[in-house]
């Protein structure tokens, strides 16, 4: 079989704040670089909590080939963020949520405005979920999943950063059975946890991504590859289901 496409669903763009200290930067040659280290023919941008969409935009204008521009939603600036999303969304593929950095679950309110958004444009979202579960819980990305059908749901993170969240967050994604919630690799060491999420859920529901600059690329899709994945296992989890997703949005 020839070589799939692959397609990176996470990676950051630009400078973190400066709180985030020791957390590296990343330019668009730094980023074609991983990528061509990597194997990587395309991916998902998206900023940093710099939260500069304008920025990103303005860099990949010149050529965008083989990058979709994924927004990173400020709810602290909510006429900021919905103004760009407004004037640019011919070029925004999905949205980034990260309740952690921004200190608001995906639940709350505050998210509403643009997963109202996200819906009517049938978008994909990113969710960051991770250990914090006050905070970050898979639980809360279900939820919004079932209350806003049309827009796709990209749990990160396999639903968290341990084991035991990640096959918590498959069990019960297959037994609610959201045909719009999905899961994300990125930087992921559990090998075996995805295999789990793979045999429940199909590999249909299962994106792949890195996390550049906070992890390399090429790492995971070893991470992927000691899941022991078919053929079309490795077709659609790492291209094709993000492209699908992308394809299916709305533009007026």
């Amino acid at each position: 079989m020839s070589k799939p496409v692959i397609i990176d669903g996470h990676i950051h763009w630009g400078m973190w704040k400066p709180e985030r200290e020791g957390w590296p930067n990343a330019g668009l040659e730094d980023i074609r670089e991983a990528l061509r280290r990597s194997g990587i023919d395309g991916a998902v941008l998206m900023p940093t909590d710099q939260a500069d969409n304008e920025g990103l935009a303005a860099a990949l204008a010149p050529d965008p080939d083989g990058f979709h521009l994924f927004a990173w939603l400020d709810p602290h600036h909510p006429d900021r963020t919905m103004r760009f999303l407004e004037e640019h969304q011919a070029h925004v593929a999905g949205l980034k949520v990260h309740p952690s950095l921004e200190r608001i679950k995906v639940s709350d309110p505050e998210w509403s405005p643009f997963l109202e958004w996200a819906n009517e444009k049938r978008l994909p979202v990113i969710v960051h979920s991770g250990r914090w579960q006050e905070m970050a819980s898979w639980r809360f990305c279900l939820d919004v999943a079932e209350r806003y059908p049309d827009a796709a749901i990209i749990i990160a993170h396999l639903g968290g950063d341990l084991a035991t969240l990640q096959q918590e967050c498959s069990r019960e994604m297959q037994r609610r059975q959201l045909p719009n919630a999905y899961l994300g690799t990125e930087s992921i060491r559990e090998y075996y946890s995805l295999r789990i999420a793979l045999d429940r859920l199909g590999p249909e529901r299962i994106l792949f991504g890195s996390d550049y600059p906070l992890g390399w690329p090429s790492a995971y899709l070893g991470v992927f590859e000691g899941a022991n994945p078919s053929d079309e296992e490795r077709r659609l989890v790492l291209g094709e289901n993000l492209l699908r997703l992308i394809r299916r949005r709305r533009i007026d």
